[in-house]
């Protein structure tokens, strides 16, 4: 039985082989990439809405739109979706989607009690 032509059948499934895990990092770091963008997301429009709640607190109105509306401009700003926004007197929290990935985060003013 002739072993020729074994070594380009072995290189072959080497090349197979890197190219899977090659697709795989590559896979992981776009998904690692999307968390990141997505918290960004969320932490910027938290805290643009949390502005907004605190000027509206302290006017003696109902912050829930215009917090919301905030935190909706700074996420399209960003490229993210926002997922969900809810204000709880000056408080506000955000959920902002990313390529199909999502975060949340919670601004407000510091408490101080």
């Amino acid at each position: 039985m002739s072993e020729r032509g074994s070594a380009t059948v072995l290189a072959l499934a080497l090349v197979v082989v890197a190219l899977v895990l090659g697709a795989a990092v590559v896979a992981l770091a776009g998904q690692a990439h999307a968390r990141v963008l997505a918290q960004h997301a969320a932490d910027a429009a938290a805290l643009a809405g949390a502005r907004q709640a605190r000027t509206a607190v302290a006017s003696a109105q109902i912050p829930d739109g215009v917090a919301c509306e905030a935190a909706r401009r700074v996420a399209r700003a960003v490229e993210a979706e926002l997922a969900s926004c809810v204000v709880r007197g000056a408080d506000v929290t955000a959920e902002a989607t990313v390529y199909g990935v999502s975060a949340v985060a919670v601004a407000g003013p510091r408490n101080t009690g």
